[in-house]
């Protein structure tokens, strides 16, 4: 199939105004609840127009490429993307303590980490006393558990969300390739600076000095590119870290199923099922629990009594952030939630099932050409992952700044390997580095 220029072009305006609605633009007084509808139609159109391009593929990597100048180049890259983020790491270290009155996230973490290093396994969830007088854990196991080595070596935990930023933004130098589509890969390399300087030196976030979310990115980096390898046990151990951290990926599982049964991949599912389920046990049956997994299971009931005290304390949070939770406001919280839940599940479902209708289902025969069976977008997976993430976070209760970014980094990955294809219909060489 052909795809030209214009499309190409599209998807990356659409990726320009997702990102820069999550960032610069919020500079902007006011403008917040419109680039909220900005943010939530460009991730939509991405994840359309992602059904419509060949499937995406890792570049292929072998030691004769040690050798090559464009390696070192990108090994330059990185390390000059590390060295910029230690910078301004050590800067917002040094500016922003950890510290329960600047955030507390991480001060939470931090007891979470001491209690499994000290061996209270059974106590890791129990309330901590003096830190607001007895609040209650809620952080899911993949979300703590990458602190714990720092926790225990007595560094400042915060270089684990700079190795997070680190592997996200590799990701992209790794996989980045300006020889395809100059001018579209150039401007695809402007938005991932801006991103980039955004988080680490702009930090309105919080996401290098008092937010954990680093962590989500990373792990939703390695699950897209999971995707695109086609190995279900890759897939089913990065999508596995990430439902282990946040509740966002809870409605992409189902869809995934579903795809799978429609395209009778019983053997996929089987890989992705088992090591799933062996992530599950690893990561949080064997370190908490069966009695806190249930505990957990039912926190997000209480996620609109929380909101109800975020409007009344922080009303900020709702007029300053994209989501949708302003338009709400708060006497219809509970309306918002129910929605929330309903689309994190339906949405996807519903958009495998269409992407089956209209893609899977036999043309209709002509005099010039038969009916004949087609085949499934190679991408459906990757796309219903990006429309689960926009409807879940433009939906969500409570909508954090530093949420957001978690959709941006899985669009920057998948811009930038759908870029790397040539410009012609011609079936392309296995990529290289």
């Amino acid at each position: 199939m052909n795809h030209p220029y214009s499309q190409r072009t599209t998807l990356l305006v659409a990726f320009a105004v997702e990102t820069l609605s999550v960032t610069w633009l919020l500079k902007i007084p006011g403008w917040a609840p419109f680039l909220s509808i900005l943010y939530f139609v460009s991730g939509t159109v991405l994840a359309g127009l992602l059904l419509y391009f060949p499937a995406l593929r890792l570049p292929q990597f072998n030691r004769r490429q040690l050798a090559d100048p464009i390696t070192l180049y990108r090994l330059v890259t990185i390390g000059l993307i590390g060295l910029v983020l230690y910078t301004w790491c050590h800067y917002w270290f040094e500016e922003m303590p950890i510290d329960i009155y600047n955030a507390d996230m991480l001060p939470i973490i931090k007891v979470m980490g001491e209690r499994f290093i000290a061996g209270q396994h059974s106590h890791i969830y129990d309330t901590i006393p003096w830190i607001w007088h007895g609040v209650q854990p809620i952080y899911l196991p993949t979300m703590w558990q990458p602190y714990v080595p720092a926790i225990a070596m007595g560094i400042d935990m915060r270089w684990v969300l700079a190795a997070c930023l680190l592997f996200s933004f590799g990701a992209f130098v790794a996989v980045y390739r300006p020889q395809s589509h100059r001018y579209l890969s150039f401007f695809t390399a402007v938005i991932a600076f801006l991103l980039f300087w955004w988080v680490v030196a702009d930090n309105t976030p919080g996401l290098v000095s008092v937010a954990e979310e680093a962590t989500v990115i990373a792990y939703y980096v390695l699950l897209v590119l999971a995707l695109v390898s086609g190995k279900p046990w890759q897939i089913g151990i990065a999508a596995s870290l990430c439902l282990l951290s946040r509740y966002a990926l809870v409605g992409w599982i189902p869809a995934y199923v579903l795809y799978l049964l429609l395209e009778k991949k019983g053997r996929s599912l089987f890989w992705f099922g088992l090591t799933s389920l062996a992530c599950f046990v690893l990561f949080f049956l064997l370190p908490v629990g069966w009695e806190t997994f249930l505990r957990l299971a039912g926190l997000p009931g209480d996620y609109v009594a929380f909101a109800a005290r975020v409007w009344k304390d922080s009303p900020d949070v709702f007029s300053t952030a994209p989501g949708f939770a302003w338009f709400f406001g708060p006497h219809r919280i509970a309306l918002l939630h129910r929605l929330l839940i309903i689309l994190s599940f339906g949405a996807p479902l519903l958009f495998v099932g269409f992407c089956y209708w209209k893609f899977r289902g036999p043309r209709r025969s002509t005099a010039e050409s038969p009916a004949t069976a087609r085949e499934m977008p190679a991408n459906l997976p990757l796309a219903t992952l990006k429309l689960t993430l926009v409807v879940f976070y433009c939906f969500i209760d409570v909508p954090y700044l530093y949420l957001f970014y978690t959709s941006s980094f899985v669009s920057l990955i998948a811009v930038t390997l759908l870029l790397r294809e040539p410009p012609t219909s011609t079936p392309a060489p296995n990529p290289t580095l």
